[in-house]
């Protein structure tokens, strides 16, 4: 699989604007050149085949997968705050959960990401960022969680992991830095998703 990992943006959408724009691929570019070079590799037999990571511009992202030829697969932000934190470089709300259904719905495979949202989805976060910084604010936002973990007597990483197993995905990326977080992904697999009145509690835990 040879993925896109860049932010397709529509031009002229405010999001080029921002300083560093050097992880942008205009949505046009995608459509007349590197959509055509992929098919291309795939046909050759260069790569099995091709996607996309959907952290762009939601709605870049949306006409992505309503087009042909489709990719194989979307990377989708999948957490219980739906949220992209540092990754966000667009205003407005990131459609993860519209994103999947718009994959499902056009045989697009789903590879869901960030299901502790870079850290704040567990315990503490371990390491030292400025008290703006999107993963704290995610970090405050999901209080709530932490609260909820802890009458249930559960590790937050683990029922964070559980929690984006139990949304429309395919499969799920780790992205475990030691042997302890592997281990929690391993116990939070083996568990399975939560059951629907744990979700329900969840949900409301971050409302």
């Amino acid at each position: 699989m040879f993925f896109l990992h860049s932010n397709i943006v529509p031009r002229g959408n405010a999001m080029w604007r921002r300083v560093d724009t050097t992880r942008f691929v205009p949505l046009e570019t995608f459509q007349d050149t590197i959509r055509p070079l992929f098919e291309k590799f795939v046909a050759e037999g260069l790569v099995g085949a091709w996607g996309v990571t959907g952290i762009g511009h939601p709605d870049a992202i949306l006409t992505v997968l309503s087009q042909d030829p489709k990719p194989a697969a979307v990377q989708v932000i999948a957490n219980l705050l739906d949220s992209p934190g540092g990754l966000k470089f667009f205003d407005g709300p990131a459609k993860s959960r519209e994103i999947m259904a718009a994959a499902h719905a056009n045989g697009v495979a789903v590879m869901g990401i960030r299901a502790v949202q870079a850290g704040a989805l567990t315990a503490a976060i371990d390491r030292a960022l400025p008290a703006d910084h999107p993963e704290m604010l995610d970090y405050a936002k999901a209080a709530g969680f932490r609260a909820l973990c802890a009458e249930l007597g559960e590790n937050p990483a683990i029922l964070a992991h559980r929690y984006a197993l139990s949304l429309p995905i395919d499969t799920l990326v780790l992205g475990v830095k030691n042997r302890q977080e592997l281990m929690e992904c391993v116990t939070a697999a083996e568990a399975g998703p939560p059951l629907p009145e744990v979700i329900a509690r969840i949900d409301a835990s971050v409302a």
